[in-house]
């Protein structure tokens, strides 16, 4: 969750500067990119620790709304990052500036959910 929380804030920063500015563009993508990984690990471990075995990276969010942990509207801004995360990772086109933003804007929520479940969890 730490993880989360350091590129989440790096994200929120960066998002303010200029993107048309070639290191700030790529390191907002790999703050993004990285937060959003961050995240598919959070929500693996809680959908394990449930017995359950997603396919994909969006399986584990449609499993924690199943289970009455994130919401619909949720649910929906974690899929669009796992959306945009996928961009980056596979290069299907180039990511544009405004979608970084949203991907930092869509963090937010993220981050909503990275402390309700940490209220949540057992200290391992």
């Amino acid at each position: 969750m730490a993880r989360f929380m350091s590129h989440y804030r790096k994200a929120r920063e960066l998002k303010e500067s200029d993107l048309s500015n070639y290191l700030v563009y790529t390191a907002l993508a790999m703050e993004c990119f990285q937060a959003v990984n961050s995240l598919i690990e959070i929500g693996e471990r809680y959908v394990v620790d449930l017995g359950r075995y997603p396919a994909t990276y969006s399986d584990i969010f449609q499993i924690m709304y199943e289970e009455g942990a994130i919401t619909m509207e949720e649910l929906r801004a974690l899929k669009r990052l796992i959306f945009l995360r996928n961009l980056i990772a596979h290069e299907y086109y180039r990511i544009t500036g405004e979608e970084l933003k949203e991907m930092a804007d869509l963090l937010d929520m993220a981050e909503r959910v990275v402390r309700r479940l940490m209220k949540h969890s057992h200290p391992s």
